[in-house]
């Protein structure tokens, strides 16, 4: 061996290691690249599928939501205004007969509970 062809040898290798190491460090990178990308892939996976699952949610609380109102709307009696300041009226008289103590026509004793009567005799 000449030496010439063990200086073009030494070369050929220190080239040959750094390609190599520089392979290595570039395959290292996708490697990690790949793994980052895996992992954004499998985030927005997850989140899509909890999008799907709260829109579906949404539809359903609104359709209960809607539900509940129309039975709410349907069991609620018409308002007259007529007829509230009738049944008003009513409720005004039935309190004043109750308190005058007249039930029906009827005049009532009213009755005193214990407390007030214990109140009522120190007086």
């Amino acid at each position: 061996m000449s030496p010439s062809q063990s200086i073009e040898e030494a070369r050929f290798k220190s080239k040959h290691q750094s390609l190599l190491e520089d392979f290595l460090e570039l395959q290292k990178e996708f490697v990690s690249k790949k793994k980052k990308l895996q992992m954004t892939k499998q985030k927005r996976d997850i989140l899509s599928t909890e999008i799907r699952f709260l829109r579906q949610r949404h539809r359903y609380l609104m359709a209960m939501w809607s539900h509940n109102h129309q039975l709410q709307q349907d069991q609620a009696p018409p308002q007259n205004s007529s007829m509230q300041s009738e049944d008003v009226g009513k409720l005004l008289r039935a309190e004043k007969k109750l308190k005058d103590g007249i039930i029906n026509g009827k005049r009532v004793q009213k009755k005193i509970p214990w407390q007030d009567q214990s109140t009522v005799m120190k007086i």
